[in-house]
């Protein structure tokens, strides 16, 4: 076990869980030196202002979200694997979980754009029977108020699912999913808003049904974040679910890499 039983305890009740330097600032600097096998700016170039192909643009020239990126011959992919992340979610769980989506997060200085109030499973409920699903992510800069941490509403996945609206994003087009603003008070009052900050290396899980956001980075520094998305083994219906960047189906638990795996790459050499 990577967890404790306090720490599942407190991701039990509260629905989310933060461990500083759960990687080491060698590994965050060897992964981010993987960047180039993503091929992020050429797939920009190739969505031509539009949020396509896997890439959501935020000003029709800076990602904002690459997905798939656990199907990259990279360190990030090796990531989305390792114990430390994967092993990690499947404690907390307590259930076989499979790689549901992946992708890494942008906010670019002065650019990066708001991530409204959110459940995870408003946006995955249709397809999926149960709320048994989860993500993570792991920082690849120094997360910060200023750079647009992400924030949580502690305890508030025991709400269950509630209602969502659509909202379109100004700076980047797509469509987002958002509790109503109308609604959000209440919950801000019921539950403890936790700003996730930390150092490079940090990890951090959520339920798929705790409230989540995220405000516009207004600094001078880039705020980016390897994702992962989780879903509980036979939480999903293979006829009505594909192989895309954005759902998929397995029957079978994510196979975890070597817990070496990113000093000991090729890659990193």
């Amino acid at each position: 076990m990577i967890t404790t039983p306090e720490q599942r305890k407190y991701f039990r009740e509260n629905g989310y869980l933060i461990l500083p330097d759960l990687f080491s600032l060698e590994e965050i600097a060897l992964t981010l030196a993987d960047s180039e096998r993503l091929h992020t700016q050429e797939l920009v170039a190739e969505a031509g202002g539009r949020n396509r192909g896997g890439m959501v643009v935020e000003d029709g020239a800076t990602a904002r979200l690459q997905f798939d990126i656990h199907r990259t011959g990279s360190l990030f992919a090796l990531m989305c694997r390792h114990p430390r992340v994967a092993g990690v979610m499947q404690e907390l769980m307590g259930v076989p979980l499979y790689l549901y989506h992946s992708k890494l997060a942008f906010k670019a200085p002065f650019t990066g754009s708001v991530q409204y109030w959110h459940q995870d499973f408003g946006y995955w409920q249709s397809l999926h029977e149960r709320s048994d699903m989860a993500s993570c992510l792991v920082t690849l800069d120094e997360h910060t108020e200023d750079n647009a941490c992400m924030q949580v509403l502690a305890g508030s996945h025991r709400e269950g699912v509630v209602v969502h609206e659509t909202a379109p994003n100004p700076a980047t087009g797509d469509n987002q999913l958002r509790i109503p603003s109308s609604l959000m008070p209440e919950f801000c009052r019921k539950y403890a808003r936790i700003k996730l900050i930390g150092k490079p290396g940090t990890f951090v899980a959520w339920h798929s049904n705790t409230m989540h956001a995220s405000g516009h980075n207004i600094s001078e520094r880039s705020r980016r974040a390897l994702i992962v998305a989780f879903n509980a083994v036979g939480n999903s219906d293979p006829t009505r679910v594909g192989e895309s960047p954005f759902t998929a189906h397995s029957e079978h638990a994510v196979e975890l890499v070597s817990e070496d795996s990113l000093l000991a790459s090729p890659h990193s050499q």
